[in-house]
């Protein structure tokens, strides 16, 4: 008996730590192409770049007002989306840069959720090699 009681809290346990732990991942990732498909209410990862931001974005987003800026869709600058933001700005945060940021749409315009917003780092890798590398087998300096 102790053993049935043992395996079913077991499986209990790992049910939840698996519901936790993909729960916040559960969200679903939309550009501003494709919000209009996306529920009403329905909270979503918006994800862009920053099509236009005030310069003092930072201290407007502290206000009560909050941050208003435009995300735009990454390969057409066409479909965008205005955003208001209400939170901690990351330092990285600037016009072209990529973003995702947490919230849901109201009346046409993205609501995100306090603290949400996420600016991700452009590639340091290119698709062409440097020009200016050392050829192999280059020589050493002498003793």
């Amino acid at each position: 008996m102790r053993f049935m009681v043992a395996i079913s809290l077991a499986a209990v346990l790992g049910g939840w730590l698996i519901w936790t732990s993909i729960g916040g991942s559960m969200e679903t990732y939309a550009s501003p192409g494709q919000i209009s498909g996306v529920a009403a209410g329905e909270t979503i990862r918006l994800n862009g770049l920053v099509n236009e931001a005030p310069v003092d974005a930072a201290e407007r987003a502290q206000s009560a007002d909050g941050l208003t800026f435009w995300v735009q869709e990454k390969f057409d600058p066409s479909k965008r989306i205005k955003v208001v933001y209400r939170g901690s700005v990351p330092d990285a945060f600037r016009v072209r840069r990529e973003v995702v940021i947490t919230g849901r749409m109201e009346n046409g315009t993205f609501i995100a959720k306090r603290n949400s917003l996420v600016t991700l780092c452009p590639s340091k890798f290119t698709d062409t090699p440097a020009t200016d590398t050392p050829a192999a087998g280059g020589s050493k300096g002498s003793n």
